[in-house]
């Protein structure tokens, strides 16, 4: 249970004041703006997102082998083809990883292995560089990286330093509006595209799109076609239960609806991280839907002593609609952890 506040804290300073002020995004969490309605695979969004909008790559100066990539925090300006990657925030190492690329140096290698389940593994020659958000730039620049990828909140703080190293890059996964999705996808398409790894990126999101369309389909057999879903997240803090409570802009509710399922939860305020933080009562309010969440193995808020009779209460509880998707889903990755979210929705609702 320590491992999960530790990492739910780090969460929290990284979304929920994951900046220095309320218009700089944290980490851990998804975002951006994008339009409504999916895009395919393999085109970029529809509306791209206020992040993704400065993350764009200039044409190649053929004599140089050079591109300038406009990112949150200006312009970079790389040689060739990277090849000795470091990267700061858990959804990059992730991105490299679906393109075929293993960083050289990863932050906080122990915790990305214990709560992202993907099915690429970071390999065993990635050097830990400290964690997320206090890297330690010894560390990385032993590595001679050529690339160096982080997040606002990161680098906001610490970019002049990175920069001194290596060439870097600075998305923000927590635009002021828009979706998270839109956000997750120009980014993964931007890496690939800086990496030289465009072809493989289509098969990625290709291959995404097509686990939404069989989860659609099997749910759909199911009875569960525009059924109503609320998702959360779940932590003791305090000695209650905190529960996060997923919107429309995150991106796991955008990729839920590509499920055919219907968001339940719904907040009078724009939470530009993609939840809300509510308290146990509030799951009152929900009434028939289908809850599913992720708590940590040793940390289930809904089974303690005070709240389970509560808990026990609950509509959906009491008809068997209360779903919990494995203390591993990881609500703030790319491509390869939406698949595992598709999936373990499917397998929850379905009772595989």
């Amino acid at each position: 249970m320590q491992r999960f506040l530790a990492l739910i804290g780090l969460v929290s300073i990284l979304t929920a004041c994951g900046s220095s002020a309320a218009t700089q995004a944290p980490t851990t969490a998804p975002t951006t703006a994008a339009a409504a309605t999916a895009t395919t695979a393999s085109e970029p969004t529809a509306a791209a997102t206020e992040a993704a909008a400065e993350a764009t790559t200039a044409p190649a100066d053929s004599a140089a082998g050079t591109r300038t990539i406009k990112h949150v925090l200006g312009e970079t300006t790389i040689t060739g083809t990277p090849q000795r990657v470091v990267v700061l925030e858990w959804v990059y190492v992730e991105n490299l990883l679906a393109l075929g690329v293993q960083p050289v140096g990863v932050a906080d290698i122990e915790a990305y292995n214990t709560w992202v389940d993907v099915p690429v593994e970071l390999g065993p020659d990635a050097t830990d560089v400290g964690t997320r958000g206090e890297a330690n730039l010894e560390t990385i620049a032993s590595l001679k990286p050529d690339l160096i990828i982080t997040l606002k909140y990161d680098a906001d703080k610490n970019y002049p330093q990175y920069s001194a190293i290596a060439p870097t890059l600075v998305f923000n996964p927590y635009p002021e509006s828009g979706d998270q999705y839109a956000e997750m996808i120009d980014t993964f398409n931007t890496i690939a595209d800086v990496l030289g790894k465009t072809e493989e990126a289509k098969a990625v999101l290709s291959k995404m799109e097509q686990t939404y369309a069989d989860a659609k389909q099997t749910l759909a057999t199911a009875g569960f076609e525009n059924a109503p879903y609320v998702l959360a997240q779940a932590y003791t803090s305090n000695n209650a239960a905190e529960i996060r409570l997923f919107t429309d802009n995150s991106m796991i509710a955008k990729l839920i609806a590509k499920t055919g399922l219907k968001n339940g939860w719904t907040d009078s305020a724009f939470q530009v991280y993609g939840f809300s933080t509510v308290s146990s009562e509030v799951l009152a309010q929900l009434g028939d839907v289908h809850f599913m969440y992720v708590v940590a193995n040793d940390d289930n808020p809904f089974a303690s002593g005070t709240v389970k009779p509560f808990w026990d209460s609950l509509e959906f509880v009491k008809k068997g609609q209360a779903y919990p998707l494995g203390g591993d889903v990881w609500f703030f990755g790319g491509p390869l952890s939406a698949e595992v979210l598709a999936q373990r929705v499917v397998k929850s609702l379905t009772k595989q």
